[in-house]
């Protein structure tokens, strides 16, 4: 699996270098495992910290365990750009996190999956394999439903471009919020 995540982890650096992010502070919230983080940390040239809910890291970075879901163990304005990624549709309350990660940076990346029923049912089964312990209230969203969000809440968003291998089979949004 971890050939998937890194092969996961070159397209989101790929939607992500444009929002010049290279050289930044950057906390990757969901970090899970840190195989994404690592490949994004390396592509990219940023100072990456990880944290989530579980530390099941197999790479090494610097990570802090978040104690409540919706809360970011870290200060305000810590880092230069909070990122989520394919994270956000594992929270119920999708909006307080993001709002809480404009607490502790100016910028959010977010890269999710587009909504689909096949796509829902390989989430749960492939985190499950990750860690049985990560939530999995399958929170995905439309692009719709996305932008209505943010807006809802108060960002300003980009829309990233996406570039995918040829034998790449699923379908992913960015954005760039600020506030």
């Amino acid at each position: 699996m971890s050939i998937f995540q890194e092969n996961r982890a070159k397209i989101i650096a790929s939607s992500y270098k444009h929002w010049n992010i290279h050289g930044k502070k950057v906390l990757d919230v969901g970090c899970g495992n840190g195989i994404v983080s690592d490949v994004l940390r390396k592509n990219l040239n940023i100072d990456l910290y990880g944290t989530d809910i579980i530390d099941y890291r197999k790479r090494e970075l610097p990570f802090k365990q978040m104690k409540v879901a919706n809360r970011l163990p870290f200060d305000d304005s810590s880092f230069d750009y909070v990122m989520f990624n394919d994270a956000l549709h594992h929270i119920e309350d999708i909006e307080l996190l993001i709002i809480e990660g404009g607490r502790v940076a100016r910028n959010i990346l977010i890269f999710e999956d587009q909504k689909n029923f096949l796509l829902q049912f390989i989430d749960v089964v492939f985190n499950y394999f990750y860690s049985p312990k990560i939530p999995f209230p399958v929170n995905h969203k439309t692009l719709e439903e996305w932008c209505l969000l943010f807006r809802r809440i108060g960002f300003d968003y980009e829309i990233g471009k996406i570039y995918y291998p040829s034998w790449y089979p699923f379908r992913h949004m960015a954005f760039r919020l600020v506030r």
